[in-house]
């Protein structure tokens, strides 16, 4: 290598070196090796600050509120609830309310019966003593002991009573029921008690029957708040005395039902 080679390859040794420390041109980088021009490092521009790209938030249109569809629930079946047909005390009447086709001494109601709020109707051409003897065959035929008792009490009742006729009697206990003592053998608990005890079969017989008539279990339903239902057996007074009114009052109506009686 000659000596002009060597000095031209140092030349361009510092050309590169300028070129990397000052970032200028190889052209200019020369210009200063050969003293035409005195570089300086290149100014590196600035960019421009980027504009922060304003986020475009889409509002998303506003839901419809759907619709709750709330399916109508089927029309439920409404259960009439009978009325307690008593109000079961000894000191308010017992309310009635028509009668529904019963058996009494086994044979099947010929007909309903009326609220005792309309008037009797009189049956033309009978006698005192007529209902009388039509209520001792009604009795003589029934195997019911009951029946009989009550037919007997209430007979005795129109002979010695000063009634006009059987009718009006039977009105007056289904009106005013044996609270009012119309009835006086069955006044005091040890009349009531001793006739629960006497007549209970037929008692019970006659209150499951009403409250089959009435589609309930419970004689709480017949009775009203004065039921104990803590005694369901009727082994105390309360319940005792309430059964007591209910089996003649109840067999009262029936009888009444049979001889033709609105009462």
């Amino acid at each position: 290598m000659t000596a002009a080679q060597k000095i031209a390859k140092e030349k361009f040794k510092k050309a590169i070196a300028i070129r990397k420390k000052t970032g200028v041109s190889l052209k200019e980088a020369f210009a200063e090796v050969y003293g035409k021009k005195k570089v300086g490092a290149v100014k590196k521009k600035k960019a421009a600050p980027k504009k922060a790209a304003k986020k475009v938030v889409k509002k998303a249109a506003p839901k419809k509120a759907a619709k709750k569809v709330v399916k109508k629930a089927a029309p439920k079946k409404v259960v009439q609830k009978t009325k307690p047909r008593y109000s079961a005390t000894k000191h308010k009447n017992w309310a009635t309310i028509p009668a529904h086709k019963r058996r009494v001494n086994g044979m099947e109601n010929h007909k309903d019966t009326k609220s005792h709020n309309v008037n009797i109707r009189v049956v033309s051409g009978i006698s005192k003593n007529d209902e009388l003897k039509r209520l001792t065959q009604l009795a003589a035929g029934s195997p019911n002991k009951l029946v009989k008792k009550v037919a007997t009490m209430l007979k005795s009742k129109v002979t010695n009573g000063g009634y006009d006729s059987l009718r009006s009697l039977m009105n007056d206990v289904l009106r005013s029921g044996l609270q009012s003592g119309i009835i006086s053998d069955l006044i005091y608990y040890n009349d009531t008690k001793a006739w629960f005890k006497r007549y209970k079969p037929e008692i019970m017989k006659l209150l499951r029957e009403v409250m089959f008539n009435y589609g309930t279990n419970n004689p709480a339903d017949i009775f009203g708040k004065n039921w104990d239902s803590d005694d369901p057996f009727a082994q105390d007074t309360q319940n005792q005395n309430l059964l007591a009114w209910f089996s003649f009052e109840e067999t009262t109506r029936e009888l009444a039902d049979y001889l033709g009686y609105d009462l």
